[in-house]
């Protein structure tokens, strides 16, 4: 008896190995690539009419670009930005999954007035970043932009396509 019970476990025991499938891991998708393209400039102006900086900029109006904005992105220089066109004034609000720079964004009103300005926002972050007046306009630029060229509220952008 305890030689077909030995048999029977042992028979069971190869069932069960061959039945037991190795199945590989799912491959990670791998993540996007987006290099720069300069599709324009920007200036930031005073209301004294200097300009404070200028900017390269990539602009963003399709669905698509407005949507992806500068995720995955792992490098910015100091003069470029991407400038949000939405096709008309609202409050659109801002957050910065899967987004690999910190950023300061500056949100315009459809005559290029600043109306609002929002500091080093933190990579990665799911807090929504919501103005509390309407815009068509958002620029993107490095953290510590603001600061570094002295943007205000009242600023204003002057900004023209490539041709």
């Amino acid at each position: 008896m305890p030689k077909r019970i030995l048999i029977i476990l042992g028979l069971i025991g190869i069932c069960f190995l061959f039945s037991c499938k190795k199945t590989a891991s799912p491959t990670p998708e791998p993540t996007p690539k987006y290099e720069f393209r300069q599709d324009g400039t920007l200036e930031i102006i005073s209301p004294e009419g200097i300009t404070k900086a200028t900017f390269a900029i990539e602009i963003a109006e399709k669905e698509e670009e407005l949507m992806r904005g500068l995720k995955y992105r792992e490098t910015m220089a100091e003069n470029q930005g991407m400038l949000f066109i939405f096709e008309f004034p609202d409050i659109y609000d801002f957050w910065m999954q899967d987004t690999y720079l910190p950023l300061d964004m500056l949100f315009i009103a459809s005559d290029g007035t600043i109306n609002y300005i929002y500091e080093k926002a933190i990579p990665f972050s799911e807090n929504r970043i919501t103005p509390s007046s309407l815009h068509k306009y958002v620029l993107e630029v490095n953290a510590g932009t603001v600061k570094k060229f002295n943007i205000k509220t009242g600023d204003k952008i002057k900004w023209k396509r490539q041709s």
